[in-house]
């Protein structure tokens, strides 16, 4: 037998090692076991649980219907691809968005620019991928699409929209479980829809 503690009550108690789960003597929480498939360990979660990630290497993963853990995208790589966004973004803002081109100092004739650019700068705070830096962005965000809407630039608006839209998926999966491989897709996905 192998000894397991109660993630809610703390309880030590024994359980067969190749068992799917318990149910806590103690507390009565039944609980599963999933195991890492990148570094091999075995965590406990509440049956049903489809998505996961782990806690030693950072890996997010899924679960299909016979319960069978697959990998999602490990979380370095991900995270690299949002750095390597917000690089885009940064140089997109260093240049001027002119192709390189030294910027010019007389006024756009366009009127949706100074709206646009600021949404360039407000999804920096997306990268950090840290709760209060995605509220930020939410925030800011939801206000410049209204800046555009109110512009008449209603297809940038609806791509921001987008993006406010797949940042809540993401915390909300983040927070609670879920499918974080299908979220981070939705975010990858919504922030390639504004070209900065």
């Amino acid at each position: 037998m192998a000894e397991v503690t109660c993630p809610q009550c703390q309880t030590r108690q024994e359980v067969d090692p190749d068992a799917d789960g318990y149910r806590c003597i103690v507390c009565a929480a039944t609980w599963g076991f999933v195991r890492c498939t990148v570094c091999g360990e075995r965590y406990h979660t509440r049956p049903g649980t489809r998505a996961w990630t782990c806690p030693n290497c950072g890996t997010p993963h899924g679960r299909n219907r016979r319960g069978i853990s697959r990998v999602g995208v490990p979380l370095p790589l991900l995270l690299g691809a949002i750095i390597a966004i917000g690089a885009v973004v940064a140089l997109a803002l260093t240049l001027g968005g002119d192709d390189g081109a030294a910027p010019s100092h007389t006024p756009s004739p366009s009127s949706n620019v100074a709206p646009l650019r600021k949404v360039c700068r407000d999804l920096v705070d997306v990268q950090l991928l840290r709760e209060d830096a995605l509220g930020r962005a939410i925030d800011a965000l939801t206000q410049d699409a209204n800046a555009l809407r109110s512009q008449g630039d209603r297809k940038n608006a609806a791509a921001v929209v987008d993006i406010v839209k797949a940042i809540r998926t993401y915390t909300e999966v983040a927070a609670g479980g879920g499918d974080t491989v299908a979220a981070t897709n939705q975010l990858l996905d919504a922030l390639a829809g504004v070209k900065c």
